[in-house]
């Protein structure tokens, strides 16, 4: 029987890799990457009232998106307001702009045969202008750092909308 993997697979002629989990956690990447962006854009929404979530998702790209949020947070610290979620909200912007720039390299990535003849992205140069492969333990850690954002993102909305 035939995977729906392998089925789409069929419908394209480009060299994809193999593993099926790497591309799974692409995926998951991926979308995961979108959901979280989505979310920040929720909590804005929320402290601010005057932002518009869909103007937001549709007009910013997540560094603006993540700009927005830290000025969200300044606002509420010149307010006095939510005072028990400013750490939240910084320690979840910092790690949203790694992660931003993690997801960067992948997203701007090429595919290559590696040394093993395997499909693999490959990542584009670095500050030492070393290259990298984007492999499954680099999915792996982004999959784990999504995972860390959302739980910062559902601290901050748990105390914004305790009703949700």
């Amino acid at each position: 029987m035939i995977s729906e993997l392998t089925k789409i697979k069929k419908q394209t002629r480009l060299a994809l890799p193999n593993d099926d989990a790497y591309i799974y956690r692409l995926g998951i990447a991926l979308y995961g990457f979108a959901s979280i962006n989505s979310f920040m854009t929720e909590i804005i929404c929320h402290i601010d009232t005057s932002r518009d979530r869909s103007a937001l998702l549709s007009d910013e790209m997540s560094g603006g998106i993540l700009k927005i949020f830290r000025k969200t947070l300044e606002k509420i610290k010149t307010e006095g307001k939510y005072t028990e979620i400013h750490d939240t909200m910084f320690q979840t912007a910092n790690l949203f702009d790694k992660l931003n720039d993690k997801r960067t390299d992948f997203v701007h990535s090429y595919p290559i045969t590696n040394k093993n003849d395997k499909q693999i992205l490959h990542r584009r140069k670095d500050k030492k202008k070393k290259y990298f492969e984007v492999d499954n333990t680099f999915l792996d850690l982004f999959i784990r750092e999504l995972y860390d954002v959302s739980s910062g993102l559902y601290t901050i909305r748990k105390a914004v909308r305790p009703d949700l």
